[in-house]
């Protein structure tokens, strides 16, 4: 083998849209994304083809890391969007090496922080993660919910509810900041989100993101929840919960990437019906010193 490594952005959309197929052929979750799909996904979930690394054996894409940089609380923070290897070359030790080349762009670009998750199945990349020196940071949640939960929902009594774009909510403290990239507040507006914040007497007791998935002029169909904020007031959080997620609708809804280490909503979660689903990834994160 005659290994080297280039940018992405020296592949065309296509050989990369190939080359991404290909490197997920065969794994526990396949993705075989049409064109449109993969393309959508550098804007989507602000990954850069000038960002991410493509091993090549001669002239031949071998695998790849996409990566994405945003800057976060001043300093900079990158996710690994996904790291593949095409079938005939998995298993010749290749993953080390293409991790050490894409860590060499996110040192060149001064980044602090390197995220990723994988899925907790995936016993061999989590494996080889910790071997770059990831480090595991919570267990992250993919829970369900079907249906109506209740008839009527619970009166605020006291609270006041307050919906804004997901947007607004960016640079302030409403959540953590060191998150899994997909679930921040600057992600979520490409797809509809927005915060749910429940306040007593101007004080914010409770906020949550979500994006609900809807038609205007129609009911919503599902609401997936992201991120929750809240300060031990769990009559609050109940409420918010309520009506943020829509219990008195005969919908689905979903959490996607919800850090099981936010125990307390998690409980309150489980006791309203919702359910472990078979998908379940682990955020880790690497201190680059900078």
């Amino acid at each position: 083998m005659n290994i080297t490594y280039k940018l992405m952005s020296s592949l065309s959309f296509d050989e990369a849209h190939l080359l991404f197929n290909r490197g997920f052929e065969g794994y526990m979750m396949p993705m075989n994304l049409p064109l449109d799909t993969f393309i959508g996904r550098f804007g989507n979930d602000g990954i850069s083809p000038a960002l991410s690394i493509v091993a090549f054996d001669g002239a031949k894409p071998i695998g790849f890391v996409l990566q994405g940089i945003r800057e976060v609380d001043g300093k900079k923070t990158s996710w690994n969007g996904g790291t593949g290897i095409i079938p005939e070359y998995r298993g010749r030790k290749l993953g080390a090496a293409l991790m050490e080349e894409a860590e060499k762009i996110l040192i060149e670009h001064r980044v602090s922080t390197a995220t990723l998750e994988a899925l907790s199945e995936n016993k061999a990349a989590i494996a080889l993660y910790e071997k770059c020196g990831y480090k595991k940071v919570d267990d992250l949640l993919f829970l369900r919910s079907n249906g109506i939960v209740d008839a009527q929902l619970p009166n605020l009594e006291g609270y006041e509810l307050q919906r804004i774009p997901a947007v607004q909510s960016i640079g302030s403290d409403l959540f953590p900041t060191m998150v899994p990239w997909q679930t921040d507040p600057s992600n979520t507006p490409k797809a509809g989100g927005e915060v749910v914040l429940i306040t007593a007497n101007g004080e914010v007791q409770a906020a949550c993101l979500i994006r609900k998935k809807c038609v205007f002029g129609k009911d919503t169909e599902s609401i997936t929840l992201f991120q929750v904020r809240e300060n031990g007031n769990n009559d609050a959080l109940s409420r918010l919960l309520e009506h943020a997620l829509e219990y008195d609708r005969p919908i689905t809804r979903t959490t996607y990437n919800f850090l099981n280490g936010n125990g307390r909503v998690v409980s309150c979660l489980l006791a309203r019906g919702f359910e472990n689903t078979t998908v379940s990834q682990v955020f880790m994160t690497k201190s680059l010193g900078l």
